[in-house]
């Protein structure tokens, strides 16, 4: 079928639409197909949740469906319990600095983003997102060697003359650190979105009528800016509450936060005041993400900016205003960066010690990391791990996509929609402990098959994301015309449909890949003899770290950054061939 047909074959669909064209019955066919899928959902997703409700009600913490506990005690033990009491406390204390620190760092470079030109935002945006496709664990291994007492900030102290070293790690500060350096590209992204869709004459318009600068950026900028300035709060808040490998890594022993105590209630099967708990937990996070939803809309879960920022109309200038927002931003890149600049280095000392700077030179690591079974068997679970989780949620996210795309009722597909998210808000701790307690009873610890079940359940909802947007841009007339010249629907998917979201397709399974490779709390309650590759490496953290784990981030780090060249090689050989068919 050629372009022509295609156009014609088009135009009749339109002109026959609704009249004596019979529509095949696309809804039903969709919804059946996504019945699997929801009782995959309800398995390893309600199911868990349910378990944990029914724990977190029964003073002693078993859930029994035959007759249920309705007890609130372990619910009162949250504020009765002096030592849980405290935990609460620390834990929101940690989050509201993480948070409070997010936000005035992510700012100005969001502001300074929208201002520049297309080309330099993507460059900046791309340094900024480097660190955002390496595993966190990978990045807090480089925090314990920037910040350890023969560390780099101690070290260049010392080197400085300005005394020291330094108590920064192992403690509350290293822990608001990593937190930041973790959070801060999704702060920048979503006051990035927010920004660049804000009309430019507005403050130009009210410079006019003689208001100065700050009185324009104040009165007129800022309440534009407002509702996803305080969505991005809300979600970072939520978000610092659920982290459990930041301070299980870089906190010291009076840093136990919500996470951390449930990990450890549920390993010494006090599942109780551990379910309650999580609970807790639970609620504050989904009435704080409802509250950022609402204030911004589905931007949060993926949105993009928009493009029609300030710098089309209103180049930059420079002032000292603009110096301290490029000072800003350079701190900010330094902050995300030098933490994977400094683990290279580190990968090639001749002790079993890390030192900085490293002592000699050798690749012994590189060859114990590619030799010693412990690794290569880690790499080979978490490759395998991965790819069936990529496969399974990019087949789940396009089902999915294209039946809430055929859904005519707004609310069932909010409702749907809805359900597809679910397991983006809820804690990874909880739905961890949760997967686990299922997982146990259907003997599916310690196997692929229940790794990939579990990872799937917070891939998935990213690669929706990703097709979603895809399949809301491909005409339904070109399907429509396909029918009309007599093609089934499964050709006219294939041969239609398909093409056109391929690149989507295959980013779709990229980030489900990623998600599953990186992933460590869900595999660290579903390994123990066969672990994944992030357990792996969570295991020499935590008894002590060794030069291969810096050999082994080396090379994850190396495979990111030559994705990310590669990416914007065939992106900018894209945008040349694009141009030149515009020109012709």
């Amino acid at each position: 079928m050629n372009s022509t047909e295609i156009q014609l074959a088009r135009t009749e669909a339109r002109a026959r639409r609704g009249k004596s064209i019979p529509r095949p019955p696309l809804v039903l066919t969709r919804v059946l197909l996504a019945v699997p899928i929801f009782v995959l959902v309800a398995i390893f997703l309600a199911w868990p949740l349910l378990n944990v409700l029914l724990r977190s009600l029964s003073p002693t913490g078993v859930a029994s469906y035959g007759s249920p506990s309705f007890d609130l005690g372990n619910y009162g033990a949250i504020f009765s319990d002096t030592v849980l009491r405290n935990i609460v406390i620390h834990t929101f204390v940690v989050a509201a600095w993480a948070t409070a620190i997010t936000t005035l760092l992510a700012f100005p470079v969001a502001y300074l983003l929208s201002r520049l030109s297309r080309r330099l935002a993507t460059v900046i945006l791309a340094l900024i997102m480097i660190p955002f496709w390496i595993s966190i664990l990978i990045r807090l291994f480089a925090f314990t060697q920037l910040l350890g007492r023969e560390g780099v900030v101690n070290s260049a102290a010392e080197a400085l003359h300005l005394g020291g070293p330094y108590s920064l790690l192992f403690n509350t500060t290293a822990v608001v650190i990593g937190m930041v350096a973790y959070l801060l590209p999704y702060m920048i992204l979503i006051l990035y979105g927010g920004m660049s869709g804000i009309d430019p004459t507005l403050t130009t318009a009210a410079k006019t009528l003689g208001a100065s600068g700050r009185q324009a950026f104040r009165t007129i900028y800022m309440p534009l800016v407002r509702p996803a300035l305080i969505a991005g709060v809300l979600l970072i808040f939520v978000l610092s509450l659920g982290f459990f490998l930041t301070p299980a890594i870089l906190g010291g022993a009076t840093d136990t936060t919500i996470p951390i105590y449930i990990q450890q209630q549920v390993e010494v099967f006090q599942w109780g005041k551990a379910s309650a708990t999580g609970i807790l937990l639970l609620a504050i996070t989904v009435v704080g993400f409802a509250f950022a939803l609402r204030l911004n809309g589905t931007g949060l879960l993926g949105g993009r900016p928009t493009g029609k920022g300030m710098a089309g109309r209103e180049p930059l200038r420079f002032s000292p205003s603009t110096a301290l927002l490029w000072v800003a931003t350079g701190l900010v890149l330094v902050v995300l960066l030098l933490p994977l600049v400094v683990i290279v280095p580190t990968s090639f000392e001749t002790t079993q010690s890390l030192t900085w700077p490293p002592r000699g030179f050798t690749m012994h690591w590189y060859g114990d990391v590619l030799s010693d079974e412990i690794w290569t068997t880690a790499i080979l679970k978490s490759f395998l791990v991965a790819l069936g989780t990529a496969i399974l949620s990019t087949a789940i996210a396009l089902v999915l996509a294209r039946t809430i795309a055929a859904m005519r009722q707004g609310l069932v597909r909010a409702v749907v929609e809805g359900l597809v998210f679910a397991p983006l808000v809820v804690p990874v701790i909880l739905l961890a402990v949760g997967i686990y307690d299922v997982e146990t009873r259907l003997n599916l610890i310690g196997t692929n098959g229940g790794l990939i079940f579990a990872h799937t359940m917070i891939a998935f909802p990213l690669a929706y994301i990703v097709l979603s947007g895809a399949l809301a841009n491909v005409d339904p007339a070109l399907e429509q015309a396909a029918w009309t010249l007599g093609a089934s629907r499964a050709r006219t998917f294939w041969t239609v449909v398909i093409p056109n979201i391929l690149s989507s397709l295959f980013g779709a399974l990229v980030i489900s890949f990623v998600t599953s490779w990186d992933e460590v709390v869900i595999a660290l309650f579903q390994t123990s003899i066969q672990k994944t590759l992030p357990v792996t490496i969570f295991s020499d953290l935590k008894s002590g770290v060794q030069p291969s784990v810096a050999a082994i981030a080396t090379l994850l780090v190396a495979v990111v950054v030559l994705a990310v060249a590669v990416g914007f090689v065939i992106s900018g050989r894209r945008h040349r061939g694009a141009r030149a068919t515009a020109a012709a």
